[in-house]
């Protein structure tokens, strides 16, 4: 084989394989993940550039304890990864039980944990945005807007805390994402 051909085929797997890289954490996720529900509050119907979506908080984006430190710290203190322990509750309606700056130790059976990105406004764990399919537009946003506090997001989350959004639950309807 050719040098030329050999670096060039080198480059292609490279390139193949930082693209396939971007998404595998979710792909993992889905895959091996442990499926739990969680509240959710849509936010935002329309991004001009990226088309119809919805921009999803969560009730465990925004937890008491670091309210203090959100306010106050500095934006070393306020930035980075967190560990956050979910635990479901009677209603099978996970939420969280504690917040960690490393990986929590001695998790308690029956719980999990998530890791998300610390930042000002919360705790954002990859999972806020789900795409509308156009011919199902107006249709979901309605729901989305007239039933806001029924809203529940369905996730995968995998053993190294990473979580991909698999459907929204709203009443009886189920959106595939």
């Amino acid at each position: 084989m050719n040098k030329r051909l050999a670096f060039f085929i080198l480059a292609l797997a490279v390139q193949v394989a930082i693209l396939a890289a971007v998404p595998g954490k979710q792909v993992y996720a889905r895959l091996t993940g442990k499926l739990i529900t969680i509240k959710t509050t849509p936010v935002d119907p329309y991004d001009f550039l990226s088309g119809y979506h919805v921009v999803l908080n969560y009730e465990i984006s925004r937890l008491p304890e670091l309210e203090p430190t959100m306010r106050t710290g500095t934006d070393q203190e306020i930035k980075g990864y967190v560990y956050v322990i979910l635990k479901a509750g009677d209603d099978g309606i996970w939420s969280a039980t504690s917040v960690h700056n490393t990986w929590p130790k001695n998790v308690p059976d029956g719980c999990l944990v998530i890791k998300g990105h610390r930042n000002w406004r919360g705790i954002r764990y990859g999972i806020e945005s789900y795409f509308i399919p156009e011919k199902h537009r107006e249709a979901i946003e309605k729901d989305l807007r007239q039933n806001q506090r029924q809203a529940k997001a369905q996730i995968k989350v995998d053993r190294f805390g990473n979580s991909a959004l698999i459907r929204l639950l709203v009443e009886d309807r189920i959106y595939e994402y």
